[in-house]
């Protein structure tokens, strides 16, 4: 299908909008984790960091797309075009599964009492966690380079000219293909899925629970002298629960506040990955069995909606994360 001129013009902007939108905003997300020391201390933060880092990567891989759309021809050649495969399968990877560790940190903090979720969630396992997510993104990656000519139908290469396009071969083993795409898509989005639903229904039910007001514990505490001069230590010395400057819950506080703020950013991510990405899942589960849905057309078009969620999630952040909000207007003040 081919646009006229005006509407390819339309369609670069949009694209270079999208493009330039991403870079920033994945950008100025890294430097709000890396100056706010707030977003540092939590180790669950950390897979938010990385988010941003593997859609940051789909932004840098979209640069060397643009040539292709703008001048309808690809200056690379076949050995660019499997680098640029090889890296959209590393940072797609990587951010889909990123939203499970996501997912699955949210079902943890809600199942678990804080304190034994801050040990099962430690900084050094999250960091083990964000390492095998970017070896299993190269994994996939290094899959599709290698069987790059071996799978592909008889003839391929005599009618394909990777001097004006870049695409990834059909693959014509459809046991290998269907093992990948699931592998690589369905298992992930399934995983988001599942620890989505198992934390609304918990959170729901906790909810529902009868309060527990924070200032219960404050209250026994100043009826009984023994345990606050036990809290207080000998000579009044700060060397209970209040000590290192912990705050004294105010009468208002709502305990449940950390899980409503876990469900904001889990809800907003999730539902967006749904948007952009399930629709080219679907096209890419049907093409296999329907020789004529396979468009090139179709597949590039649903492939820039499931980018589009890389230049989405740095509002995200900002919209549900007051720090990381306070941080672009402390920004964006000062520069005035």
């Amino acid at each position: 299908m081919e646009l006229g001129s005006s509407q390819h013009i339309l369609y670069l902007v949009a694209i270079g909008i999208i493009i330039i939108t991403t870079l920033i905003g994945n950008m100025a997300t890294i430097a709000a984790f890396l100056k706010v020391t707030l977003l540092q201390q939590k180790p669950g933060y950390l897979l938010i960091l990385n988010l941003a880092c593997a859609d940051l990567g789909i932004g840098l891989v979209e640069i060397f797309h643009f040539p292709q759309l703008a001048l309808k021809m690809w200056p690379y050649g076949k050995s660019g075009c499997m680098l640029i495969n090889f890296m959209i399968n590393l940072f797609l990877t990587a951010g889909l599964v990123t939203i499970v560790a996501i997912s699955m940190d949210r079902f943890l903090l809600l199942s678990r009492e804080y304190p034994k979720y801050l040990r099962i969630q430690s900084r050094k396992r999250i960091i083990c966690i964000i390492g095998g997510i970017w070896l299993y993104g190269i994994l996939m990656g290094i899959v599709d380079v290698l069987f790059w000519d071996k799978l592909t139908p008889p003839g391929f290469h005599d009618y394909f000219d990777f001097s004006k396009n870049c695409r990834s071969p059909p693959n014509h083993n459809l046991v290998f293909a269907l093992v990948k795409f699931f592998t690589q898509m369905i298992g992930p989005l399934l995983a988001v899925e599942s620890f989505s639903v198992a934390f609304f229904v918990r959170l729901i039910r906790k909810l529902r629970q009868p309060m527990v007001h924070p200032m219960s514990n404050t209250s026994m505490a100043s009826q009984n002298p023994s345990s606050s001069r036990s809290a207080a230590g000998p000579s009044g010395s700060s060397t209970g629960p209040m000590a290192h400057g912990a705050a004294i819950p105010r009468p208002d506080a709502d305990p449940n506040k950390r899980y409503k703020k876990a469900a904001i950013v889990l809800g907003a991510i999730v539902l967006v990955v749904n948007i952009c990405t399930l629709p080219f899942v679907l096209y890419a589960f049907i093409t296999p069995f329907c020789t004529q849905c396979n468009k090139a057309y179709h597949r590039d078009q649903l492939a820039y909606v499931m980018y589009l969620n890389s230049c989405i999630n740095p509002f995200l952040y900002a919209a549900t994360m007051i720090k990381i909000r306070k941080f672009y207007k402390r920004v964006l003040c000062n520069s005035r």
